[in-house]
């Protein structure tokens, strides 16, 4: 691997494209669109779319059919609209962010199609001009406009429905309750607070071979297995065992592999009949990733022998790993001093203006002059101007989705190793529960939120009994990066009805746990990362 600074063989790889690319023409505006390069940075160590024109298209006749006055009571939502034999729920927008006048929020959208098919849930994202008026308790929307819709990439026909809102909802959102728009105000204000912490750097890998990260949460603590040999190490998502002759196991893809320590070398290993029990109790308790391997296009997963064994790398400090096909390829981001790594499904980039090399780990981003590190984490507002051209660099209000909660049949699953063990939440008066299997967030001795697969919950316990909640407190939304349940803040609640509660949160692709659930992310992807010491991992109790 290369020990070479990589900003020379940067800025010149650069000059060459921006020459190469200077009569590309406008459409490629954006990531991907133009050829890939090889760029030699160094490698060491371990393993939205503007609105449619106003046309006589079908969606602009729908618009034209609704009437140009908008609901401003809570009791008026979510609105009806119909195209072609599908009808669409436009709930309540919830406010992203109102500065200088300009509001930006997200409605969740409930479209349904003909029967017999299922609604299908999605957003559209807002924007217009506001003014609010106290004494009558009404914000007033105006020039408001769709900038983005959202649903589901595998539902069938979403480009009409697309086409559709953005015509036929802006004429009829021209009013907010004011107490939405200040809530909505109050809990943009908490995450910028929180985003503005200066938060550790994770230990951050670059791997060039297939590579497997596994995370133990400190230093191993073992437990013995009832009825077998086995001790388990109890302060990790995996399946990790020890026998008495120091041999560790970890169950991988469709079997199991051993080392004579955590560093390795492992190597295929038998499987013994108490094992397969092991595996079973663990599938069963809903609380381990078993680590299965990501399945290909015809839904086969990874069997042991069938291919080389990745490299298994286990950490005990929270740790990151980006994992490339090969030594990193390059692509340039058009109109900028940008490049992206084409051969991971990481956010990593380069920049030649800095010489410096970018890298997103929970929606937070981090920089370094090589690829080895050192690390350092960068807050959003000190981030290249540049990075603005980069769809989702940063964090946006249409990057969500949908979940929807049924309010009478919606249950939480929380396990408690002992007592609820509190801990504080720098910067805020919370306390979170360290030894709790979802994250458990004390406001007072007498009310707890919990958020479990996006959905949040309140207590008047740590213990419960829970129940769903559409109403989340927005101090909790002030908890900063590198808190463990930091990723809770990410779901929010975007509409509710006596049935049903509706929660936003971040896609897949914005490498983050979804919906509360703490742990690396797919073993399959190529990016994996462990949260800050202090919650509670283990299955066996």
């Amino acid at each position: 691997m290369s020990t070479t600074n990589w900003r020379a063989a940067l800025l010149a790889v650069c000059t060459a494209l921006l020459c190469a690319c200077a009569g590309t023409n406008a459409q490629k505006n954006r990531v991907g669109a133009e050829p890939v390069h090889e760029l030699p940075m160094q490698q060491t160590g371990a393993p939205s779319a503007a609105p449619a024109p106003q046309s006589t298209s079908p969606a602009t006749k729908a618009a034209a059919d609704v009437p140009a006055r908008g609901p401003s009571k809570p009791s008026d939502w979510p609105l009806l609209l119909t195209s072609e034999g599908t009808t669409f729920s436009v709930h309540q927008p919830v406010v992203d962010n109102l500065t200088d006048g300009i509001l930006t929020g997200r409605a969740v959208v409930v479209a349904q199609p003909p029967p017999p098919a299922q609604p299908v849930h999605g957003s559209v994202t807002i924007k217009a001009l506001a003014e609010v008026d106290s004494a009558s308790g009404i914000a007033s929307l105006v020039d408001t406009e769709v900038l983005g819709v959202s649903f589901p990439d595998n539902v069938d026909q979403t480009q009409a429905w697309h086409e559709f809102l953005r015509f036929a909802v802006p004429p009829k959102i021209t009013s907010l309750p004011a107490a939405a728009v200040e809530s909505g105000r109050s809990i943009a204000q908490a995450r910028q607070s929180a985003a503005a912490t200066e938060i550790t750097a994770p230990r951050i890998i670059v791997s060039e071979r297939p590579a497997l990260l596994i995370y133990i949460d400190g230093n191993p603590r073992y437990v013995p297995v009832k009825g077998t040999t086995f001790m388990c190490v109890l302060n990790t998502r995996v399946l990790l065992l020890k026998d008495s002759a120091e041999t560790y196991y970890l169950h991988l893809y469709d079997g199991w592999v051993s080392a004579p320590s955590l560093n390795g070398p492992w190597t295929i290993a038998s499987n013994r009949p108490e094992m397969s029990e092991l595996e079973q109790a663990a599938r069963a308790s809903g609380r381990v990733n078993l680590l299965r391997g990501r399945p290909d296009s015809a839904g086969n997963r990874p069997m042991l022998g069938a291919a080389p064994l990745p490299d298994i790398l286990v950490a005990l400090q929270p740790t990151a790993l980006i994992v490339l096909d090969g030594p990193p390829r390059y692509a340039p981001v058009s109109g900028t001093s940008l490049v992206y790594a084409v051969n991971t499904s990481a956010r990593l980039f380069g920049d030649a203006a800095s010489g410096y090399a970018y890298v997103q780990v929970d929606r937070s981003w981090f920089r370094a002059p090589y690829l080895s590190g050192p690390w350092s984490h960068v807050p959003q507002a000190s981030l290249p101007s540049d990075f603005s051209a980069i769809p989702g660099a940063v964090p946006s209000a249409g990057d969500s989705n949908i979940v929807a909660a049924d309010r009478r049949t919606a249950t939480l699953r929380v396990s408690l190793a002992g007592d609820p063990v509190l801990k504080p939440i720098r910067g805020t008066q919370l306390n979170y529960v360290a030894n709790a299997s979802v994250p458990v967030i004390q406001i007072d001795i007498n009310n707890w939120y919990a958020v479990q697969n996006g959905v949040w919950f309140y207590a008047t316990e740590a213990t419960g009994p829970w129940t769903v909640t559409d109403r989340v407190p927005p101090e909790i939304y002030s908890i900063p990066p590198g808190v463990p349940i930091y990723h809770a803040i990410h779901s929010r609640v975007m509409a509710s009805s006596s049935d049903v509660t509706y929660y936003g949160y971040p896609g897949a692709g914005s490498h983050v746990g979804g919906g509360g659930a703490i742990g690396v992310e797919d073993e399959g992807s190529d990016y994996q990362y462990t949260p800050p010491s202090g919650m509670y991992w283990g299955w066996v109790f």
